[in-house]
């Protein structure tokens, strides 16, 4: 989610059977949310001849997607559901023209839900830290972290590697005079949540994958 301030720690917290409740109460006034409907569901791609959007979205997601992972207990931790949250939004920016009418809904929908979420949890006080800074990246991170770099402008990819040459130096591998590599096997939480948060600031309006200079490992 978009944030001109640091992760709220709350991020870290574990989700126990108290916090799914309150954020089924969430969910349901997002349902209600008349700019939530194109949300709530899968985009039925094939029946709106969007026939190129699987090509461009690589991860689909949707809020009915999420709570149904949140009541099967697939979500350990808020930073995951926030994760799966954002790419709702970011999915929705990555197809769609700036501007349009369903980016704008999708804006909204993403400062309302960051809101009703942090309003209810943001005083929460730490139960587990299962992923601290210095925690290598599991599996499933690096695959999101990949799918995000390889989506981004040539700006936001000089950003990145500035970032993590700053926060972790090994984490970048020079291969000639023109090529970067980002050795995704050696980042760390640190670096994840400092290049996610970077990204979610960015105004993209152009995310196309490019590779040419930069590749991720």
């Amino acid at each position: 989610m978009s944030s001109n301030s640091s992760i709220p720690a709350f991020y870290k917290n574990e989700i126990r059977d108290d916090d799914v409740k309150k954020l089924k109460e969430i969910f349901g006034k997002m349902e209600k949310d008349r700019k939530a409907s194109g949300f709530l569901e899968p985009v039925d791609y094939e029946s709106l001849q969007l026939f190129d959007y699987p090509t461009i979205i690589k991860h689909p997601m949707d809020l009915g997607t999420c709570k149904t992972k949140l009541l099967n207990g697939d979500y350990k931790i808020f930073q995951e559901l926030i994760d799966d949250l954002s790419l709702i939004w970011s999915n929705c920016r990555t197809y769609n023209q700036a501007g349009s009418d369903i980016v704008k809904c999708a804006n909204d929908c993403e400062k309302k839900m960051r809101s009703l979420i942090e309003k209810q949890f943001k005083n929460s006080k730490p139960k587990i830290d299962i992923k601290t800074k210095d925690n290598k990246l599991s599996d499933e991170d690096k695959n999101k972290l990949i799918d995000m770099i390889r989506q981004q402008s040539d700006e936001n990819l000089t950003q990145i590697v500035k970032i993590i040459l700053k926060a972790n130096p090994e984490g970048i591998e020079d291969i000639d005079n023109d090529k970067l590599q980002i050795k995704v096997d050696l980042l760390t939480y640190k670096e994840f949540d400092l290049i996610k948060e970077h990204i979610e600031k960015a105004d993209i309006e152009n995310n196309t994958p490019n590779d040419a200079k930069i590749k991720s490992d």
